[in-house]
């Protein structure tokens, strides 16, 4: 069975909804687990949670999602990032392959500088990264709350909400998440044939 897992942190939720519709995808055609990052897994500035690094140890592929703050990962994404660094040095995860998601309040909100830095990230460990191929389909009349991949990203997927409790993503940025993991489970399932 193709095992995917999603590695996320979300500050307002916001991540958590877009992270809960790439597993609604990706969970369609493979095992997929949510592995939210907490700020109780970081003390004094480290990622401490060696349970957590082990279950990505056995995925076929990981899926990285983060908010979007001042131009790139949150604090807590960043903390488990660098905590990975012992498998970089063994290159345990060479050849899985990899994604990524990320939300913001700002229409730009430099969203592109966050999913670069995941694309880095996964390219040091030898990953290989899966691109979000669903068109922006306000080309296709859809409404901006309808349409998939509103924001034109192909990288991976970005989620613009706006500010308040009431907003979260729209409809269009859950079904391009849940878009991306349907890609990934598929992707991955083929290339481990």
């Amino acid at each position: 069975m193709t095992i995917v897992k999603i590695v996320f942190h979300s500050g307002s939720g916001n991540t958590k909804a877009l992270a809960e519709a790439v597993h609604k995808g990706s969970n369609q055609f493979a095992d997929t687990e949510l592995m939210e990052i907490k700020s109780n897994m970081i003390t004094e500035g480290r990622f401490e949670n060696k349970e957590f690094l082990n279950k990505l140890d056995k995925a076929d592929a990981i899926i990285f999602g983060s908010p979007t703050y001042m131009g790139m990962v949150s604090g807590q994404m960043k903390c488990f990032l660098d905590a990975t660094s012992e498998r970089w040095m063994s290159q345990a995860w060479n050849s899985k392959l990899a994604a990524g998601f990320t939300t913001s309040l700002g229409l730009s909100g430099d969203k592109q500088s966050t999913l670069s830095y995941l694309v880095t990230f996964a390219c040091q460990h030898g990953m290989i990264w899966i691109s979000c191929d669903t068109p922006n389909s306000l080309f296709q009349g859809k409404s901006l709350e309808e349409a998939t991949n509103r924001l034109s990203s192909n990288t991976g997927v970005m989620s613009q909400v706006n500010f308040g409790e009431e907003f979260k993503p729209t409809p269009g940025d859950l079904l391009t998440g849940e878009a991306l993991g349907i890609r990934v489970a598929k992707l991955t399932k083929n290339f481990n044939k």
